[in-house]
């Protein structure tokens, strides 16, 4: 039997955020690209606040009551994973762990970044040098990615030891090979989905606006001149 697991919202989430944050990454050390990485960077933090309500008030299987998160869910999980004796609707106990640490962890990279942005262009003064806050930004998005090749390792073993459970499928169809009740939206979750969809890209056309900080291109024309100067 076919159940409806995810709901259009949180697969059109997950795929904006995969997009949304692996072009940030990419466009992280390239300065020649910094207003793009301002904008998938603040996309994706929106995203995720939006997420992370979402998960407050949200339908079956996206809601954070329905994630298995105990200690006695995971050694559970642990035990019978090569077996079929328990399945899991929505996300399983790791899985859950998983989700949540990507959630918060790509909270906090949005705020770093924010913060280095006002810090670099002397719009915040919050005691906190630049080279910290650059620092912690990296730190956080390279957690980020190797949270989600954990992310990616347990669809991989999904497939391998699950896939009749059609977990992998899921995420583009929504439905999973089980037999449990069907997520359904209500009308506050489609008036809540029409803003999830609409501000973060609002956010992301603001945040592309954002004059660029120029101070180290400034410094390395200086010191080409400088060194020039010297050959001479």
């Amino acid at each position: 039997m076919r159940t409806y697991i995810w709901t259009l919202p949180t697969r059109i989430f997950h795929w904006l955020l995969a997009i949304g944050f692996t072009t940030a990454y990419i466009l992280g050390d390239l300065d020649n690209f910094k207003n793009l990485h301002f904008a998938f960077g603040a996309f994706v933090g929106a995203l995720i606040i939006f997420r992370l309500l979402f998960g407050l008030f949200g339908p079956t299987y996206s809601n954070f009551k329905d994630f298995p998160v105990g200690l006695k869910n995971q050694i559970e999980f642990i035990k019978t994973y090569f077996s079929k004796t328990k399945i899991y609707a929505g996300h399983n106990p790791s899985a859950s762990v998983v989700m949540i640490l990507i959630l918060l962890t790509g909270l906090i990279c949005g705020i770093s970044g924010y913060l280095l942005y006002g810090t670099e262009n002397k719009i915040l003064n919050i005691g906190i040098n630049e080279e910290f806050l650059g620092e912690s930004h990296e730190v956080l998005a390279n957690l980020f990615l190797i949270l989600i090749g954990i992310h990616l390792l347990g669809i991989v073993g999904d497939i391998l030891f699950h896939g009749k459970t059609g977990t992998f499928q899921s995420i583009f169809t929504g439905y999973k090979n089980t037999e449990t009740k069907n997520a359904k939206l209500n009308n506050f979750h489609k008036a809540y989905i029409f803003l999830w969809l609409i501000v973060p890209f609002y956010i992301f056309y603001l945040a592309y606006g954002l004059p660029v900080n120029t101070k180290d291109k400034q410094t390395k024309i200086e010191n080409n001149e400088y060194y020039e100067h010297e050959d001479d």
